[in-house]
């Protein structure tokens, strides 16, 4: 395995978390992520993107694509021919200034305090909620924001048809979180990637203490489609999976797949093999991954991409495909010493059959 880095930055507004990656039409490689960060939570992060036309041996500097006068998160990434789908979400002044108060004093709190007071309430009204923008010459140029009615850290997956299949919470303004979605898993749809269609709810497990959130899809080469939940337990996180065969009009049932990490993402690899990326958030902290060779009915052994985080706060892994047909990983951590968290990448190589469980 070979790590390298993507964005790290010591600046006081260089913190870059909650990493997608994709190929485009083109060839060239595309990351984003939330960048420009003051910390984990502040009102400042914007969805940004970088491109690599080497395989990932060099990026680019990182270029802001999605950014309200909120506090734009984790960013999702689809593609198809000429066009770029990159979506957010952010959380309302009220959740910012609470968490203001909780982990920010002196300097830090007063500039995340005046940067609020200049946020109206119009602008919040406009922007609070998940958006996308939409590129149309292969990522070279974004248009303006578009509201969406979910959320989901790597977004939207594409179809066979080339639509668009969106499964994520619904986002809820008022709630005891000020802004985070609630537990409420639903599917929009869109044909043009321009308008969307009305959200339709999805049964999603139930598990006394159990929180189940930040969900990601992706079409199988079969035609269905798999969906993965991050299931969040006072002991720690695990995946559930389920499969739908119509399209995405259902799910079920949904199996827990009871290995610790979340939360999921799903690539298909040209030979067919499913490849699962999770962060792993308990000593040895790090980035995780399994392969499927059967359309996510089984999974291979664990694979340790990384297992040097410092604590917690890393993860979110998503995977692509090189040229050589080898993958590459990227996801967030910080090293030590480190103001910030930066966004690094792995290149691995596909295990052969018969790693499986």
């Amino acid at each position: 395995m070979k790590h390298a880095t993507v964005i790290e930055s010591n600046d006081l507004f260089g913190g870059f978390n909650w990493p997608s990656i994709a190929r485009l039409s083109d060839g060239r490689l595309i990351v984003v992520c939330s960048g420009f960060r003051l910390g984990h939570i502040c009102p400042f992060g914007k969805a940004v993107a970088m491109y690599s036309s080497d395989e990932g041996e060099s990026w680019s500097a990182p270029v802001p694509v999605l950014g309200t006068p909120l506090d734009d998160r984790d960013a999702g990434v689809a593609v198809c021919g000429e066009k770029v789908l990159v979506t957010s979400f952010n959380n309302s002044r009220a959740f910012q200034r609470r968490i203001a108060a909780r982990d920010w004093s002196g300097k830090e709190r007063a500039l995340i305090e005046a940067y609020l007071d200049c946020v109206s309430d119009e602008e919040e009204d406009r922007f609070l909620g998940s958006s996308c923008v939409l590129s149309s010459d292969g990522g070279k140029t974004f248009g303006k924001p578009v509201r969406v009615p979910v959320m989901a850290p790597h977004g939207p997956c594409v179809l066979k048809d080339g639509s668009l299949f969106y499964l994520g919470r619904a986002f809820a303004v008022e709630n005891e979180n000020g802004g985070f979605p609630n537990n409420l898993l639903e599917v929009c749809t869109s044909r043009d990637w321009k308008t969307w269609s009305p959200p339709a709810e999805i049964p999603m497990p139930r598990e006394e203490g159990t929180l189940f959130c930040e969900p990601h899809a992706v079409a199988l080469p079969d035609g269905r489609i798999i969906a993965g939940l991050r299931a969040q337990r006072k002991d720690g996180f695990s995946i559930f999976t389920a499969h739908s065969s119509d399209g995405g009009k259902t799910f079920g049932p949904w199996r827990d797949l009871a290995f610790h990490g979340s939360p999921p993402h799903f690539f298909v690899h040209s030979s067919g093999a499913v490849i699962l990326s999770y962060g792993y958030r308990k000593p040895p902290y790090g980035q995780r991954a399994r392969v499927s060779y059967d359309g996510g009915e089984s999974w291979s052994e664990e694979i340790v991409l990384r297992d040097d985080g410092l604590d917690w706060d890393l993860g979110y892994p998503a995977t692509a495909e090189c040229a050589d047909g080898s993958l590459i990983t990227v996801y967030y951590q910080k090293r030590a010493g480190a103001r910030h968290a930066g966004i690094y990448q792995t290149k691995w190589e596909l295990p052969q059959r018969g790693y499986e469980k």
